[in-house]
């Protein structure tokens, strides 16, 4: 756009429309035309230029597209599910399954802590509950918190061997996009 306003601009000084007259000197009403004529373009070319820098595009870029994925400790009772945010790790929920089971680290056994780690506005939340349609056991969030956040941990007895699910929710306000239900039993 920019480049055919250059152009018209260009064709029109160069074909004569703004001639001056035969002894060369311009009428006023001439001058008056092209001053007109010159405020136009620059302030077409403003306006131009400010839709390039910001663009009038769909806001689809900046959308939140969150996945999830899980890394199993050595244990394979306690793991952390990374949440990402178009592609960028925005977080992390971690089930630490018994005291003792990870080298260098103090997490109590039976405990589900968030970690939020992008300043994207969006928070991450996690619940874990029973396998078979019981109530929620632990909920860990860093909703009201801005990144970067670690939840403290969330933690209690619950019966050995008792089946396990932990879900990861990233939320804003009423909106939340969650992931697969992970097992840990």
């Amino acid at each position: 756009m920019f480049e055919y306003v250059v152009h018209v601009c260009m064709a029109l000084i160069f074909s004569g429309a703004f001639d001056q007259g035969a002894r060369g000197h311009g009428s006023i009403q001439q001058v008056q035309n092209f001053k007109r004529f010159l405020g136009s373009t620059v302030a077409l070319m403003s306006l131009t230029g400010a839709a390039v820098v910001t663009g009038t595009g769909s806001a689809s870029a900046a959308d939140p597209n969150f996945t999830f994925s899980v890394d199993r400790h050595s244990n394979d009772k306690s793991f952390s599910i990374q949440v990402f945010n178009n592609h960028v790790r925005a977080g992390f929920a971690d089930w630490h399954a018994n005291p003792g089971d990870e080298p260098n680290t103090d997490a109590p056994g039976d405990a589900l802590q968030v970690r939020d780690i992008l300043g994207d506005g969006w928070g991450i939340e996690a619940i874990a509950m029973a396998q078979q349609g019981g109530a929620g056991y632990r909920m860990a969030t860093s909703r009201g918190h801005s990144a970067v956040y670690v939840s403290p941990w969330k933690t209690g007895n619950i019966t050995e061997d008792t089946p396990i699910v932990v879900q990861v929710c990233a939320v804003k306000g009423a909106k939340e996009q969650c992931g697969t239900v992970y097992g840990l039993s």
